[in-house]
Formats: C-alpha cells, sequence, structure tokens
C-alpha cells in the first residue's frame, strides 16, 4: 500500500508514530507524513528547520514533508496559533497535493484540527481514510474551557463534522467507542479498538532498584495539567512524617514549574526530586531507581477514561503500578494484576496505596513478572501492526471493490 501519514508531530519530537511509520515501511509499504515543524515540548523551531530548510526529509525510510508552523510557545496565545498555522498550511498542502496514495492515516492526537488536511486529500483524492484517535475530541476541550462556551460549542461541531468523514476510527481505549458514538455520533460498525503499543526494549533488562534506604515512587512522562500530578503532592503530604520514601516526577511540561512551586509551599523538596527530561534511551537508568511506578490521570472529563500509553510502556519496567485514574486503565491493572488504583484525584487514596506498598512491599513482589506477560501479549508492536495493518489492508480492499 502506498500510505500518506497525517500528524502535526513527528521526528525528532518523540511519538510513538515515529514507531509506526517505519514499521510499515518495514512491512513493505511506501509512507509519506505529512507534518509540521518541530517544536515540540520546548516550544521554539529549531534553527536548521527555519527558513524553508529542511521541508522534505527521508528518515528510515519514512518520505517526511513538513509544512510551516509557528512555535508553540510557552503560552496560550502561541499555542493557538501553533495549531491554527499548522492546520492552514497543511490543508492547503493537501489541497494541491499531487502524488495518489492508496489510503490517508490521521494519527490523530490535540487538537483534532490536525485531522483537517487529512479529510481535505480523502476528498480531492477520493481515498479512504483511517483515523488512529488517541485524544478524544470535544472532551479535550473542557480542560480550558466549559461546555457552554462558545470555543467548546465550535470544537464540538468541527469534531463531529471530522470524525464523520473517516471511514474507519480506531481508538486507543474501549470507553472511547460509546463517546464517540453517543457524543460525536459515529456509528459503533466505524470504531474498532487498537490500543497503543510500547517499545519492549526493557523486557529483557534487570531493573531492580538497588536503593536499600528509601523507596523510589517514580512518575515518568510529561508534566502537564491533564497528568494531575497535583495529587501526588497532595499524597505525599500526607505522608510527610515518613522518611523511607521519596518521589521522583522525571520529565518537563507545562505544569512544571507550579509543582515545584507547590512543593516548596508544602516543606516537601526533600521528598519529592525533578531530575528532569531524559531521552527515550536514557529512561532505563531512572526506571532502574524505582521501586513502584505511579500513575495519574485528571478524571473530570472524558478525557480521563484513555488508557494512556504509558501504561504500556511502564509495565515493560517490571515494577508495581500504582494509580489514581478512571477508565480502561483500571480494568487493565485488574486484569494483569500488576499494581492497585484509586479513582483519578484521591490523594488520600493513593497516599493509602503508597503507605500499605512501603508498609509491605513483598505483596507486591509478582506485580513486576505480571505486567510484562501480560504486555507481550497485548501490547508489543508485532501485535499492535498485525491489527492496524489488517484494518488498513481491509479499508483498501473494501474501496477497490
Amino acid at each position: 500500500m502506498k500510505i500518506l501519514v497525517v500528524c502535526q508531530n513527528y521526528f525528532p519530537e518523540n511519538f510513538l508514530i515515529n514507531e509506526i511509520a517505519p514499521m510499515l515501511v518495514n512491512a513493505g509499504h511506501d509512507v509519506s507524513v505529512l507534518t509540521g515543524l518541530p517544536n515540540y515540548p520546548q516550544g521554539k523551531v529549531p534553527k536548521e528547520y527555519r527558513f524553508l530548510r529542511r521541508r522534505k526529509e527521508e528518515i528510515n525510510g519514512v518520505k517526511v514533508k513538513r509544512c510551516f508552523e509557528i512555535g508553540r510557545g510557552n503560552g496560550a496565545l502561541t499555542l493557538m496559533l501553533n495549531y491554527a498555522s499548522f492546520a492552514l498550511s497543511s490543508s492547503l498542502k493537501a489541497l494541491f497535493m499531487r502524488e495518489k496514495f492508496d489510503l490517508v492515516l490521521s494519527y490523530q492526537l490535540s487538537p483534532i484540527t490536525m485531522a483537517l488536511p487529512a479529510v481535505i486529500y480523502k476528498k480531492r483524492k477520493k481515498v479512504p481514510m483511517f483515523l488512529y484517535c488517541l485524544d478524544l475530541w470535544p472532551a479535550s476541550a473542557l480542560t480550558v474551557v466549559g461546555e457552554g462556551n462558545p470555543i467548546y460549542k465550535g470544537a464540538a461541531k468541527l469534531s463531529q463534522y471530522l470524525y464523520a468523514q473517516a471511514d474507519k476510527i480506531a481508538v486507543t481505549s474501549e470507553p472511547f467507542v460509546d463517546y464517540l458514538h453517543t457524543v460525536c455520533k459515529v456509528p459503533t460498525e466505524k470504531l474498532v479498538y487498537i490500543p497503543q503499543h510500547a517499545n519492549g526494549s526493557l523486557l529483557e533488562s534487570d531493573l531492580t532498584s538497588e536503593e536499600e534506604q528509601q523507596k523510589i515512587f517514580m512518575f515518568a512522562g510529561n508534566l502537564g495539567k491533564a497528568q494531575s500530578l497535583d495529587t501526588v503532592i497532595d499524597a505525599a503530604v500526607l505522608l510527610k512524617e515518613r522518611t523511607d520514601f521519596q518521589i521522583h516526577l522525571v520529565g518537563d511540561g507545562s505544569e512544571l514549574q507550579n509543582l515545584k512551586q507547590k512543593t516548596k509551599d508544602a516543606a516537601l523538596e526533600d521528598k519529592i526530586i525533578f531530575p528532569g527530561r531524559f531521552k527515550p534511551e536514557e529512561m532505563g537508568e531512572q526506571y532502574k531507581k524505582a521501586d513502584v511506578l505511579l500513575l495519574t490521570l485528571a478524571g473530570d472529563s472524558a478525557v480521563g477514561d484513555t488508557l494512556p500509553g504509558k501504561l504500556q510502556t511502564y509495565m515493560t519496567v517490571g515494577k508495581p503500578i500504582l494509580a489514581a485514574i478512571n477508565g480502561a486503565a483500571v480494568n487493565v491493572l485488574a486484569d494483569a494484576d500488576c499494581g492497585k488504583s484509586v479513582p483519578a484525584g484521591d490523594s488520600e487514596g493513593l497516599a493509602d496505596l503508597m503507605k500499605e506498598y512501603l508498609d509491605n512491599p513483598a505483596q507486591f513482589s509478582a506485580c513486576g513478572e505480571n505486567a510484562k506477560i501480560y504486555f507481550s501479549e497485548n501490547f508489543t508492536s508485532e501485535v499492535f501492526m498485525n491489527r492496524l495493518t489488517n484494518e488498513l489492508k481491509a479499508l483498501v480492499e473494501k474501496e477497490e471493490s
């Protein structure tokens, strides 16, 4: 198949599409990616991509076509300009693109507008469109505005329109099926569940913690509002008198400075550590320090029902997972028997789980191996690619018949 992938983010930005596109190439497909200029998460476009430079690249066999976009910066205004500039420039690119593909694959992160060029190309060239929904809209807009806000109402109408244009939609979390059907009026027969994969390179690594004096609870990833990391800090406040643990919040994001300030205000600077952001290949050394991995997500909208890709990565590490989360992740943790969870935002419940581990870590001894087994059966790249390519082929064959 000749596949056009549309996604605002691509290498060197760190998203799983960087692995998916080359895997499609390795499977014998001709793959091009229509994307923007790298600027996530730092907010600025690197010098080597400015002034029309490196607009076309080939990376790991993937032909990359880059469109203009304004760097996301550090504020709401520049972020909106970032979204709008990519939506406009990529839509124009799709409108005048001569090359013919068998299928267009929209790898839909946030915002939903990044699916617009895929719709335009589909309509122009009359090819099927497959949308892989990783971020739920218009639910994601509720993290910024209320349901009565005109911005939300506009996002809802646009989301309904864009989802309706896709011939097939894959979702990363089973609760997304009900949401897209009820809120966005997507017929259930157009929806399929394909959970994200994760890199399994850590599965065979010995990441046993060598720290004996204190137990380390670790959260690794984006430190943003949606991750609800206030829940972790509030849990630490409840355990403040204990001297047998630390919490490491590894990563970077929009809430980093707020989290540091909240930690300082609570006099928890000896308990909560911010090691910084690391490249994926450097994370093994960080995970090795951890005894337990923490998973939190805001639960104030349908977005909180997602199965975060972080969970799959955590499973490869082979450590117990303690979570304050709703939705699909709760079921996976229970099915895999690799940790325990409390509802999203429940800092007291999370503190109780942490205390339970600190008082009796032996009861969690099987969690790490259970996680690896479940991952190997459900979340490897091989399992993911079989599901994805089967759906893509079926869509193309249906169009040709």
